[in-house]
């Protein structure tokens, strides 16, 4: 299975179906129809998204220039939505980019792929503390901004913020663990943009949570080989 996996990631076709899907999901919207600028935006940052993420996957430095690109467009179609919390990460994550994008070159193999970092014990207790403060930051957030939610989506936003909070900083300090955050968050995303209707962002993280499976794959094989 991993080596499944693994191919499937590593075959050069592989971008080009993600984002087919993606520009499938945002013409089932009808934008030809009645233009809607929250799936307009969404379309820019699933493009850019997708891009970034496969390209994190293989261990490019280049995906934390996308990264920035999508942060941007998926933020602004989650505000739209009324996803706060889905919606926060994306201003770290922009942050976090820059940031990776020099930590990131400062580590690179012989092949110019980032080093892959274990996580510790010591790390997994700092990450699980960053994680619960997150939460809890998320739904203090949400009541100062007065933000109407359902009981789902107060629940599910303030995980995603939390995850998405430490599995981007786990990602950009090149932890291989970063990617089982990934996986629940994808899969969080995916049922609340089901829940609020909006196909192209759902898709968008369905082929995330694949990518975040292949991450794991890729990223944990490389901790098995020497680094140069």
């Amino acid at each position: 299975m991993i080596n499944l996996i693994l191919t499937i990631g590593r075959n050069r076709f592989y971008p080009y179906v993600c984002v087919l899907l993606v520009i499938l999901a945002f013409f089932y919207t009808d934008p030809f129809t009645s233009f809607n600028l929250r799936y307009a935006i969404s379309f820019f940052g699933a493009i850019c998204g997708l891009l970034c993420v496969i390209l994190l996957a293989k261990r490019r430095n280049s995906g934390n220039v996308l990264g920035m690109f999508a942060a941007f467009g998926e933020s602004s179609a989650n505000i739209l939505g009324g996803n706060i919390g889905a919606s926060l990460p994306s201003f770290y994550y922009f942050g976090a980019h820059i940031y990776g994008l020099v930590t990131w070159h400062k580590n690179k193999t012989s092949d110019q792929t980032v080093k892959v970092r274990s996580l510790n014990e010591r790390y997994f207790l700092i990450t699980l503390i960053f994680l619960i403060a997150a939460v809890f930051f998320n739904i203090y957030l949400t009541g100062i901004l007065d933000v109407e939610n359902s009981v789902y989506q107060l629940v599910t936003n303030c995980f995603i913020f939390g995850l998405g909070i430490v599995a981007q900083l786990l990602l950009m300090m090149r932890f291989s663990f970063n990617w089982y955050l990934w996986i629940i968050l994808n899969v969080m995303v995916v049922g609340l943009n089901i829940y609020t209707d909006n196909p192209i962002i759902a898709t968008q993280y369905l082929i995330y949570l694949f990518n975040a499976i292949y991450g794991v794959c890729e990223w944990k094989r490389s901790e098995l080989k020497p680094t140069s």
